[in-house]
């Protein structure tokens, strides 16, 4: 099965849905109110974090493909968005990010006890949004969810400086730090329109895969992408020895001699573009390419998850959603 490769734009994709967007925003803005006036420049600067929000724009299209958005959805997009936003604030700290989204990352405007306590109100909150739901399935996949990305965290950050990283470590990590969010967003999206379990299960699987791709182009990203044009700080995983797919397809294609000056450089605090010229110039540019066609083959079986969906706009619509995951440039 193929798609086009062509980046769509994003404005058309979530057309159907804007309204529902809006409504997650507006109450966004209600659930960070500060407890304490010191509290308020933290959480009008997290304002400007909220981005394209992909994810809760994932939950109300599976929703309208399984069936309907109903009330619940709202709640449900709305702590996923919580959720994700508390782990941008700690991977800006572990990352040692300066910017995101052309804004000052937490710990660089106030600092890096700010930045975790700040987090983990974030995670506090969306929790006992989540509890008031009349059932406990929202509380419970997202709280699943959300120990699947800290453990996949907790595996990159333990596996830092790891040159001889396999490729399959590579992938549980990232499945756990940013597909699962994806995953149970899909679940969720399915589950409160009263799908099937095993549309519930098609579901889940392509936001699985489709957090999968996401990942994988975000780490090709930091590696040749404009940090202009990405408003965020890049090349941080290759300065920070994280092994990515990229760098992955660049290690295992090198020579025994040049494979040993790349580990010397990795997670040295080198800038990216020694990669990109000189005697790594060539096997990056190939390692680059395959990295491109593992994506679109990502992308390709996240789609076909979708084929499920009884309802043929909606599908549509996340399918172009889904190619835009993987084919951003920022």
């Amino acid at each position: 099965m193929t798609h086009s490769t062509e980046a769509p734009s994003l404005a058309p994709l979530i057309a159907s849905i804007s309204g529902d967007l809006k409504r997650v925003n507006t109450w966004l803005d209600a659930r960070y109110q500060p407890d304490h006036p010191r509290l308020a420049p933290l959480l009008e600067h997290l304002h400007g974090f909220r981005g394209k929000q992909v994810r809760a724009a994932q939950v109300f299209l599976v929703a309208q493909g399984c069936g309907g958005v109903r009330e619940e959805h709202l709640v449900v997009a709305g702590v996923v968005e919580m959720i994700h936003t508390a782990t941008l604030v700690h991977d800006d700290l572990l990352d040692g990010a300066a910017e995101r989204r052309g804004i000052d990352c937490v710990h660089r405007r106030w600092n890096p006890h700010t930045s975790v306590l700040l987090g983990d109100w974030i995670y506090a909150q969306a929790f006992r949004q989540a509890t008031e739901l009349d059932n406990k399935l929202c509380s419970r996949e997202l709280a699943l969810a959300t120990a699947r990305i800290c453990q996949g965290e907790i595996r990159q950050n333990l596996s830092a400086g790891k040159f001889d990283l396999s490729e399959q470590e590579y992938f549980d990590q990232i499945d756990g730090k940013t597909a699962a969010l994806f995953e149970a967003a899909g679940r969720l999206g399915a589950a409160y329109a009263g799908a099937s379990d095993d549309l519930q299960e098609n579901c889940a699987r392509h936001g699985l895969l489709a957090g999968r791709a996401f990942q994988m182009q975000d780490d090709l990203l930091d590696l040749i992408g404009d940090e202009d044009r990405a408003r965020k700080s890049l090349g941080t995983d290759w300065a920070n020895g994280k092994m990515t797919l990229p760098l992955i397809r660049l290690r295992d294609a090198l020579s025994k001699e040049d494979r040993a000056i790349l580990c010397e450089q990795f997670g040295a605090g080198a800038p990216r573009s020694i990669l990109l010229e000189g005697r790594f110039a060539e096997p990056m540019a190939a390692a680059l390419e395959v990295a491109h066609k593992e994506i679109a083959d990502t992308l390709d079986a996240a789609c076909i998850a979708l084929e499920a969906l009884p309802a043929a706009d909606p599908r549509g619509q996340l399918i172009g959603l889904t190619r835009f995951l993987g084919s951003r440039t920022r």
